[in-house]
Parts: structure tokens; C-alpha cells; sequence
């Protein structure tokens, strides 16, 4: 449930709360002690501040997390922002989404845990927020919205066309996430229009949109999609021919196997060795 503002506890258990976030405060400031035993203490302040009854140190709360990231202190920050889902419940999730903008350096996986965790419990919320985020004007707002549409919409029911606009984003990092969003289960909502994008995708201007472009359209075999990946054999950027190495891979065409026996020669070593390996694997 949602957190109560700490209303209807008393004057003792709000102070042991205050006292639960001093000392967790204290903890994770020591950072030449976060060896096993500080880990757990950690943990069990956090459940003692995982209570409702603890929503009134929202505000408190916030403003750690917000440092943290700042600080780019991972561990403390999910220690924080778990503490802050268990208290506020979903008026925690646009502080925690805040957080995912500016860092989505997610070590241990427990941010993005707890978000995911808000969003099944309370959906209609969620998913608001969410359309907010992904219509910003901000860049990295933009992208935890369409993140957050991806794993809402599993299967690109809904909004397979938020993320296929994305594509064409002014941002490459958001065109690039839409292509590898676009090459996951969610591209299902609409997989005609989802390969043509792909496929345009592999001759975008900015690399970090031909890589996405062309690791998304591993699986799809179609003789246009393996056209297109030929195509960029001879890419400026030695990462995109890196994973088109990878993702002609077991492709029949002959076309694909010639372009990997160039890739063999390739002025990169990884690319090289990449090409080698795929050129042994089975095709089919």
C-alpha cells in the first residue's frame, strides 16, 4: 500500500526510524568497510525502514538518493531506493525513475528490481508516468519512458508505435535503444514494420545506431535483411563490423558467407576473430 505520511505511529517508532536511516546513512559513507557483515546491517536497516509507517521520511529520502547518484555510489543508491519502494510505494517511483536518467549504472540489478516490481503493483500509475517520461523533452527522461513502455507493453500491443517513432529520434542514443527494443519480443507487435526499421536502421549517420540495428536483426533471416547487413561489411565503425560478423553467423546465403571471408582479413582483430568463429559455426 501506499505509504501514510507516518501518520498514526508514535513518537518513539518515528524516532527509531530516524535513527534506522542515520545509522544506514552512516554505514554506507563507510566505504572501506563494506565487506559482508556491513552488507547485511545494511540490509537490515532497510527492511526496518521497508514500513509505511517510514513515508514520512520521503522527502529525506529523496535527497539521499538523488546524492548517490551524483555520486555514482551504486551500492548505496539501491539501498536507498529500496528502502524509498518499500516506504512510499508508488510515490516513490518517480524519485526512482529520476534516478534510472541519470544513472543506469545497474550493478546488482536491485533498481531496476524494485521499479519493476512498483510497476506490477500499481499499473495505472505506472503506466502514466511512464507517457510522461517518454514525451519529455529531456533525452535521457525520454529514453527511462520508453524503457519503461517496453517492459509495460511486453509484447508491443499498445505502443509499438512510441517506440517506432523513436527510431527517429534526434538522439542517437534513443534511436539506438529503439532498435535493440525494436529487435527483442516487443518488435512482435509489429514484426513487418519492425525489420523495415531495422533495416534502415544498419545505414544510420550516428555508429551507436548501426551497431543496435545490426545485433537486433540476428534472428531475422529474410534474404532483405541479409542485403542489408552484407551491405555494411565494410563499415567505417569497427564495432558495427564486429557484430555483423556475429549476426551473419550461420546464414546460408553465400553472399554471407563471402562477406564473412573478407571480415576474416579485416584491419580489426576482434573483427577478425569474430568473423573466424562465425564461419565455423553450422548454417541453417
Amino acid at each position: 500500500m501506499t505509504g501514510t505520511g507516518g501518520t498514526g505511529i508514535t513518537a518513539t517508532e518515528r524516532a527509531a526510524l530516524e535513527r534506522a536511516l542515520s545509522e544506514l546513512e552512516a554505514r554506507l559513507a563507510a566505504d572501506a568497510e563494506r565487506g559482508p557483515d556491513t552488507r547485511l546491517r545494511c540490509e537490515q536497516l532497510v527492511e526496518q525502514l521497508r514500513t509505511p509507517a517510514a513515508a514520512f521520511l520521503r522527502p529525506e529520502l529523496e535527497r539521499r538518493l538523488a546524492r548517490h547518484v551524483d555520486a555514482g555510489d551504486s551500492f548505496a543508491r539501491d539501498r536507498i531506493a529500496h528502502a524509498l519502494a518499500g516506504a512510499c510505494g508508488q510515490d516513490a517511483l518517480p524519485a526512482l525513475l529520476r534516478a534510472m536518467v541519470t544513472d543506469r549504472n545497474d550493478d546488482e540489478a536491485t533498481l531496476q528490481l524494485d521499479v519493476l516490481n512498483l510497476f506490477r503493483a500499481w499499473p495505472q500509475t505506472s503506466l502514466r508516468l511512464s507517457l510522461e517520461c517518454a514525451a519529455s523533452d529531456d533525452p535521457g527522461t525520454r529514453m527511462v519512458g520508453l524503457w519503461s513502455l517496453a517492459v509495460i507493453d511486453f509484447g508491443g500491443d499498445t505502443y509499438f508505435g512510441l517506440i517506432a517513432d523513436a527510431a527517429r529520434d534526434p538522439n542517437p542514443a534513443i534511436r539506438a535503444h529503439a532498435m535493440t527494443t525494436l529487435g527483442t519480443i516487443f518488435g512482435t507487435g509489429d514484426p513487418s514494420t519492425a525489420r523495415a526499421i531495422l533495416i534502415t536502421g544498419t545505414s544510420d549517420a550516428a555508429p551507436e545506431v548501426r551497431r543496435a540495428a545490426v545485433s537486433a536483426l540476428w534472428g531475422a533471416h529474410e534474404a532483405t535483411v541479409t542485403d542489408a547487413l552484407v551491405a555494411r561489411a565494410g563499415d567505417s565503425d569497427p564495432a558495427v563490423r564486429y557484430w555483423l560478423a556475429w549476426t551473419l553467423s550461420g546464414r546460408p546465403a553465400p553472399e554471407a558467407r563471402a562477406a564473412l571471408e573478407r571480415l576474416t582479413a579485416d584491419e580489426d582483430e576482434n573483427v577478425r576473430d569474430a568473423a573466424h568463429q562465425a564461419l565455423a559455426q553450422p548454417t541453417g
